[in-house]
C-alpha cells in the first residue's frame, strides 16, 4: 500500500521452505530472504504505478532510456524490512518499506522544481498576526488520486501551486504536498503551522485526476499576500482526501 500521509510505501512478500533443505535452519534462512526477494519485487510493481502528476507515471519516467534504473534498484535494495512472520506452515511473510521522500523524490521530481530563496518582505509589510502559515486544500468529495507533484489551479486555469512555486530542497525533504483524511487533524498538523489559510476545492480539472481547481477568490487569498509565497517555497501544503 501507499501510505500518502506519511509518504510511505510498503509491499508484502510471501515464499515457502524449499524442497529437501539440508536442515531446518538452513529452510528458515532461504525462506526468509526468497519472502524478502518477493517483497522488494513486489515494491518495484506497486512504484511503477505511482502518479508523479496528472500526466505520468512513475513507470513512464523509468521506461525512458536514460533513466538511471541502478539508483531506483539501489533503493529498493536498501529498503527498510519493518516486519517478518513465520508461520505455522513454514512459510514467511516479509513486509519492506520505503519513504516516497529524499533520494526517491530527487528522481522523479521534474526539472523545472528549482531551488527558490526566501522573499524577503520590506518592513511593516505582512505583520506576523495577518499571514499565514501554511494552506489546507479541503478535497473531499471530489475523485482526486494523490500524486508527487499535483498542481492547484484557480478557475480560469492558473497554476497558483505547483513547480514554480516550490523550492526543490523542500520537495525532496517533505513532498510537495502532504495528503490527510482528516481537516480537523490537517488543521492541526504542524506542516501548515499554527495560522493555515483553508480552501475548498472546487472541481478536478477533465483529464487531469491529480490537480485540483480553487474558486478565484479563494487563489486570491493565497498569492495575493507575497508573504504567502514563503510558505508555498517551503511546500507547508496539505489535501485533504475522503
Amino acid at each position: 500500500e501507499i501510505d500518502w500521509s506519511n509518504g510511505i510505501v510498503e509491499a508484502i512478500g510471501f515464499a515457502y521452505p524449499p524442497v529437501n533443505p539440508l536442515n531446518p535452519a538452513q529452510a528458515r534462512s532461504l525462506t526468509k530472504s526468497e519472502a524478502e526477494t518477493q517483497a522488494r519485487e513486489h515494491l518495484l510493481d506497486i512504484i511503477r504505478g505511482i502518479n508523479v502528476d496528472s500526466k505520468s507515471l512513475v513507470k513512464n519516467y523509468m521506461d525512458q532510456k536514460t533513466f538511471p534504473f541502478t539508483k531506483i534498484r539501489s533503493l529498493i535494495k536498501r529498503a527498510e524490512v519493518v516486519d517478518i512472520a513465520y508461520l505455522d506452515n513454514g512459510s514467511v511473510k516479509a513486509i519492506v518499506s520505503m519513504s516516497l521522500m529524499g533520494p526517491f523524490a530527487q528522481l522523479f521530481l521534474p526539472k523545472n522544481i528549482l531551488t527558490i530563496a526566501t522573499i524577503r518582505q520590506p518592513q511593516g509589510m505582512n505583520k506576523k498576526g495577518d499571514s499565514y502559515t501554511g494552506l489546507v486544500v479541503d478535497c473531499r468529495g471530489l475523485p482526486l488520486k494523490p500524486a508527487l507533484v499535483p498542481v492547484i489551479l484557480d478557475e480560469d486555469g492558473h497554476a497558483i501551486y505547483g513547480p514554480p512555486y516550490v523550492s526543490r530542497e523542500h520537495a525532496v525533504r517533505t513532498g510537495v504536498v502532504c495528503y490527510a483524511r482528516d481537516l480537523a487533524a490537517a488543521l492541526k498538523d504542524s506542516r501548515v503551522g499554527p495560522k493555515p489559510l483553508t480552501v475548498k476545492a472546487v472541481k478536478v480539472p477533465k483529464d487531469r485526476e491529480s490537480d485540483v481547481v480553487i474558486s478565484n477568490a479563494d487563489a486570491a487569498k493565497v498569492i495575493g499576500m507575497p508573504s504567502n509565497l514563503n510558505f508555498l517555497r517551503e511546500c507547508k501544503v496539505m489535501i485533504v482526501l475522503d
